[in-house]
C-alpha cells in the first residue's frame, strides 16, 4: 500500500478515501492520472491528498507490484508532426491506464537509440516503443535479455511486433500522380540516408515507378540531409542551379515540401505551373498553404493509438495484434500539376 509517514501516524488510501468520500478504487484511478473520474471526484481527493500530506510511493508500488507503471518511448526527433502527433495519442491511452511515459529522442543515430533505450532500461519501464526497424545490432538483444514488452512504428516487420504502413506502396503512389501528369525530371529530397529502412523504401518505390516509365533518379537530384525548411530550401536553390533542374519534388515530409516551396516562390516559380512539389504525412496546415500541399496521407495518431493498445495488452496478459497496418491515401492539392509546357 502507498503510504506517507507524517506527524499523526501513516495515511493510507482507506483514509483518502473516507475524507473524500469516494472508493479506493476511485482514489487509484485518481493517482494514476485516469482520465475517467468526474472532475468533483477528481478535485475531492486532490484536496485530500493535500489536506492530509498523502503522496505516492513509487518505489514500493514497484516492488509490491513488479511495475514501474512506465512506459517509454524513443524516436527520430521532436520537431515535425510525424513523431509529435503520434506520440500524442500514444501519451494520452497509456496515460488513461495509469502509465507514465518516458521520453527520449536518438536524432536518428543507432546509436545514441541504445544509449537512450539502455536508459530507460534502467530506470526499470514496463514497456517500450520505437521506430522503425533499423536498429543498434545490440539493440535487440537487450530487451530481449531484459525481456520488455516492445512494440516497432512507422514500419513493417514480420518477426516482431509492429504498426507500420506501406511505405513502398505509398511513394509509388505518389510518384505516378506526378509521372501521370507527364514529369519526367525528379528530385528527392529527405532528412535522413538510403540506410534508413523506411526511406530505403520510399526511394525503391519511387524508382519502381521511374523506370516504369523508362527514368531514373540522378544520385545528384537525391538530398538525404535535409532535417529542416531551411535545409529543403538550400536544397532546391542547388538543384535548380544544376543542368537539368527537376520539374518535380518528392519530399520527405510536409515540413520540407514547405520549405522547397519557399526556395521556389523566392526563385519567381510559379507553383504548380513552373514546378509541382509533393510532401508526405498530411500535417494540419498542408491544406491552408498559400499552394494547398498535395500529400500522402498517414494517419498518424492512429499509429499512436495502436502502438499503445499492443503494449497495454500485452502488459496485462490479453490477446495483442503482433502486426498492425496503417493506410495511407494520396490527397491531391494545388501544388502539383502538369509538366510545364516547355518540357513536354
Amino acid at each position: 500500500m502507498s503510504e506517507k509517514q507524517n506527524g499523526s501516524g501513516r495515511v493510507s488510501l482507506d483514509d483518502v478515501a473516507r475524507l473524500s468520500g469516494v472508493s479506493t478504487a476511485t482514489v487509484s484511478r485518481v493517482l494514476n492520472g485516469s482520465t475517467t473520474v468526474k472532475a468533483s471526484r477528481r478535485e475531492a481527493v486532490e484536496k485530500a491528498c493535500e489536506e492530509l500530506g498523502y503522496v505516492i510511493n513509487r518505489a514500493a508500488r514497484t516492488l509490491a507490484s513488479r511495475r514501474s507503471m512506465t512506459i517509454g518511448a524513443v524516436v527520430p526527433t521532436l520537431a515535425t508532426e510525424t513523431f509529435s502527433r503520434p506520440l500524442a495519442a500514444f501519451q494520452q491511452l497509456i496515460h488513461e491506464a495509469g502509465y507514465t511515459l518516458l521520453l527520449a529522442n536518438s536524432n536518428f543515430d543507432p546509436e545514441t537509440e541504445l544509449k537512450e533505450v539502455n536508459k530507460l532500461i534502467e530506470y526499470g519501464i514496463d514497456g517500450l516503443m520505437l521506430v522503425g526497424n533499423t536498429h543498434h545490432p545490440k539493440l535487440w538483444e537487450r530487451i530481449i535479455q531484459q525481456d520488455i514488452a516492445c512494440v516497432q512504428t512507422f514500419s513493417q516487420d514480420r518477426e516482431r511486433p509492429c504498426v507500420g504502413y506501406d511505405s513502398e506502396g505509398a511513394a509509388e503512389t505518389l510518384a505516378q500522380h506526378l509521372l501521370g501528369l507527364g514529369h519526367q525530371r525528379f528530385a528527392v529530397i529527405v532528412g535522413t540516408p538510403p540506410s534508413n529502412d523506411r526511406i530505403s523504401e520510399r526511394l525503391n518505390g519511387t524508382r519502381r515507378a521511374l523506370q516504369q516509365y523508362g527514368l531514373t533518379l540522378p544520385d545528384t537530384h537525391l538530398i538525404d540531409n535535409a532535417f529542416t525548411m531551411n535545409d529543403a530550401r538550400r536544397a532546391v536553390f542547388r538543384l535548380l542551379d544544376a543542368p537539368q533542374p527537376p520539374t518535380a519534388i518528392i519530399c520527405g515530409n510536409d515540413l520540407l515540401a514547405f520549405g522547397a516551396m519557399r526556395a521556389a516562390s523566392e526563385r519567381y516559380l510559379r507553383i504548380p505551373n513552373d514546378i509541382s512539389i509533393v510532401g508526405f504525412n498530411d500535417y494540419e496546415y498542408a491544406e491552408h498553404l498559400e499552394h494547398p500541399l498535395t500529400t500522402m496521407r498517414v494517419d498518424l495518431a492512429s499509429i499512436g493509438e495502436h502502438a499503445a493498445h499492443y503494449l497495454l495488452n500485452t502488459l496485462n496478459n490479453l490477446p495483442a495484434q503482433t502486426q498492425t497496418q496503417i493506410s495511407t491515401e494520396l490527397i491531391v492539392r494545388g501544388s502539383s500539376g502538369s509538366v510545364p509546357r516547355q518540357e513536354r
